[in-house]
């Protein structure tokens, strides 16, 4: 059956008669018209271009690679050009696939509007207040958590090596196992040659602005140019406590305060470093009715940032667009992302309710991969005695003298 909300009529707003759910459909489309979220924004928004739904099921991205240009030949009047090989782009293909999820709201709820909605009592203007008020709620959370899946994707990717895995009994209660890993190259993937720990901190081993600073001009070097330094609280917490970076911000004479972040960054801008950037993204999940914050960033990562847009997401038109039953109202919420609400009841041989339902295909492109850099600096053992004058090794060289040292132990 059609959407309790259609049958809500003889209210009226600014003069005239409102239908709640044409209203939205408006509502929805401007949002979209204008590229904007309709209710936040989020990390897909600020860092991607959403791209038109397309009805292919499977996503292709162009990926840049940072290298350098090979200069051109100083050749004669009469001599042809020489042919370079064409290798600035890798084509990465993956599969779109079905994020979604629904809302009930009880019988119980739905008496509660229709008591508002025939109250004596109550103005037009404060009944069309409290009706919509419930419907927003069950939109926004159907569209809302399409987004959060696109932003968990993100994070969870960057932060990991450039791979985001959808494990069932972990992070996808009811879901299916899914992988994207967008072949980050193996240069971008770094782990600390040391613990980036109070121990190593108080013994004067650290040194995070030379580490940073290496890893900023190596990447210089081929092209890249970082814009932020992504982290976790805590991480940024410890670095702002570190007594070499107390002393450089400071002087060793007011180094028993923690640094600032504005003169965090300060200091990193004089040393040509990137700006810092917290990261505090939760998502939801859903295990045996019970509802769990999930965190898709790797704490013990650093990310090196480029500036801009990083990639873009594309979305494939949603099979219920394709296919439409009578009985169900759609809304289309922008971005690919379809709301659909309907009732049952006896003659469905359900519960008496309402579902409102969010769902999408899509699935990030991000096409700067490879101007992306994980650094990792927690979270491993230490490979034995440290190189002098080594800060870091790329993840497969810090894996073969982890396994080096762990034959000789």
């Amino acid at each position: 059956m059609k959407s309790i909300y259609s049958t809500f009529t003889g209210l009226f707003k600014d003069g005239k008669p409102i239908d709640f759910l044409a209203t939205w459909k408006k509502t929805l489309d401007k949002a979209s018209e204008r590229e904007v979220a309709l209710f936040q924004k989020t990390y897909s928004d600020e860092w991607f271009d959403w791209e038109a739904p397309q009805l292919s099921l499977r996503a292709e991205g162009i990926m840049g690679k940072y290298h350098l240009r090979v200069m051109a030949t100083l050749i004669g009047d009469e001599s042809p050009t020489p042919l370079r090989r064409s290798d600035g782009f890798d084509i990465w293909n993956e599969e779109i696939p079905r994020v979604g999820h629904k809302f009930f709201m009880k019988a119980s709820t739905y008496r509660k509007l229709l008591e508002v909605y025939k109250s004596p009592f109550l103005k037009d203007g404060q009944k069309v207040k409290q009706i919509e008020k419930t419907l927003r709620n069950d939109v926004e959370n159907a569209y809302l958590g399409c987004k959060d899946t696109a932003d968990f994707m993100i994070l969870k990717a960057i932060s990991n090596f450039g791979v985001c895995r959808f494990i069932p009994s972990i992070n996808n209660p009811g879901g299916r196992e899914f992988e994207i890993d967008y072949l980050m190259d193996e240069a971008n993937k770094l782990v600390s040659a040391l613990l980036w720990n109070d121990a190593n901190s108080k013994a004067g081993k650290l040194d995070i602005i030379l580490t940073l600073t290496m890893i900023v001009t190596l990447f210089k070097n081929k092209g890249v140019v970082f814009e932020e330094l992504l982290m976790a609280p805590e991480l940024l917490a410890f670095i702002r406590r570190d007594i070499t970076i107390r002393e450089a911000a400071y002087g060793k004479d007011k180094s028993g305060k923690v640094v600032t972040i504005p003169d965090l960054n300060t200091l990193f801008a004089d040393n040509g470093l990137p700006k810092v950037r917290e990261i505090t993204r939760l998502v939801g999940i859903e295990k045996d009715g019970e509802r769990e914050p999930l965190d898709p960033w790797n704490h013990n990562m650093i990310v090196f940032k480029p500036a801009g847009k990083i990639g873009f997401i594309q979305p494939s038109i949603e099979d219920n667009e394709l296919f439409e039953e009578d009985n169900v109202d759609y809304m289309n919420a922008g971005n690919g992302i379809r709301i659909a609400k309907w009732r049952t009841g006896e003659s469905t041989g359900q519960k008496a309710g309402e579902y409102t339902q969010g769902s999408a295909r899509l699935i990030p492109v991000i096409t700067e991969i490879n101007g992306i850099v994980c650094l990792q600096v927690r979270g491993f053992e230490e490979p034995g005695e440290a190189v002098e004058g080594v800060t870091f090794y790329t993840k497969e060289q810090f894996d073969q003298k982890a396994a080096a040292a762990s034959l000789v132990g």
